[in-house]
């Protein structure tokens, strides 16, 4: 089997096993204190590539529970000072699957001369960014393939339930969704496979907030596995010029908003009669979930399945994406 087709389907049992074991132990860990201890009016997040994505859609659920001000940066610009207005103190996520990406390990390097206190987000105890960060947060995630999939969910679960802890809100709704996590998959395979994905060759990801950096993974899953010109924008800016693309080849992934109805039937309407296939995720949706930002975590795994199904459809090994590496390193 496939490193990547594995890795995506393992998330449909490990999620629940991950949650029980790891993440409900979280607000007993003293990394969960010094974040608590250490959080200040304005935290950055800071990543490459997914690492990147992951760091937005954590940057916003961060400011939307704790009610602090956020900013998510990509590592570059913070590793060669490019920031306007950099502050000489606080607190800062760094995130870097393997621990070893370039620009993170240098932006670390730079937020710490600053006086911020890093928190190392990784899956790798044996990397430079655990070993060089203030307070290291090592995952216990195996990944092996170049791309990123089940690690994303499983690190964007864990940080959403500690905001969530540190906050004091209740988190019985993580419960729920990694208990439905299973049949979202089984849904997601299932309503994927039943596409011609030979017919598409256009992918777009349309998302507010937490899932505008869920849309921006999942277009960045669908370039790596399947090498498809791939898409991801706010879902009201998409008619903002983007949508002269729009064509018969174009399937387009919506993820629903609460509050929104209306604009979204508006919007799948409009792109339906330019020749687009809609797809929207979420309450009432083809693939239907729950509508909380909290179900972010989930939100990607449909792309995931996507990008794996439509480079077998092409004949090309999601495992070997030409030009990539598992490390940047420069």
């Amino acid at each position: 089997m496939s490193k990547t087709l594995k890795e995506i389907t393992d998330q449909k049992n490990e999620l629940k096993e991950f949650f029980g074991n790891f993440v409900l132990n979280l607000e007993k860990t003293e990394i969960f204190s010094e974040i608590q201890k250490n959080l200040t009016d304005e935290v950055l997040f800071v990543g490459c590539g997914s690492s990147y994505n992951l760091a937005l859609t954590i940057s916003n659920y961060f400011e939307r529970v704790l009610k602090i001000r956020t900013k998510a940066i990509p590592a570059g610009e913070v590793a060669f000072q490019k920031v306007p207005d950099l502050k000489e103190e606080g607190l800062a996520f760094l995130f870097s699957r393997t621990g070893n990406t370039t620009e993170v390990l240098l932006a670390n390097d730079v937020l710490r001369k600053r006086n911020y206190r890093t928190v190392g987000i990784t899956i790798e105890e044996e990397s430079r960014l655990a070993k060089e960060s203030d307070l290291p947060l090592v995952f216990p995630v195996r990944e092996e393939a170049i791309v990123m999939t089940k690690s994303f969910s499983m690190i964007l679960l864990s940080l959403m339930f500690l905001a969530d802890k540190i906050a004091g809100n209740s988190t019985e709704r993580f419960s729920e969704l990694v208990g439905y996590s299973p049949e979202f998959f089984d849904i997601s395979w299932k309503v994927i496979e039943k596409i011609d994905l030979k017919e598409h060759d256009h992918f777009v990801f349309l998302g507010m907030s937490e899932f505008f950096g869920v849309s921006l993974e999942s277009a960045l899953k669908c370039i790596e596995m399947s090498l498809t010109f791939s898409e991801a924008y706010s879902t009201l800016e998409y008619r903002h010029g983007p949508k002269a693309l729009v064509k018969k080849g174009t399937l387009v992934f919506m993820q629903k908003v609460s509050g929104m109805d209306e604009q979204e039937k508006r919007l799948r309407k409009e792109l339906e009669s330019l020749g687009a296939t809609v797809l929207e995720v979420g309450e009432g949706g083809d693939i239907p979930v729950s509508n909380d930002w909290r179900s972010a975590f989930l939100r990607t795994v449909p792309a995931q399945i996507l990008g794996y199904q439509k480079a077998i459809s092409r004949g090309i090994s999601p495992d070997k994406p030409p030009h990539l590496e598992k490390t940047v390193v420069l």
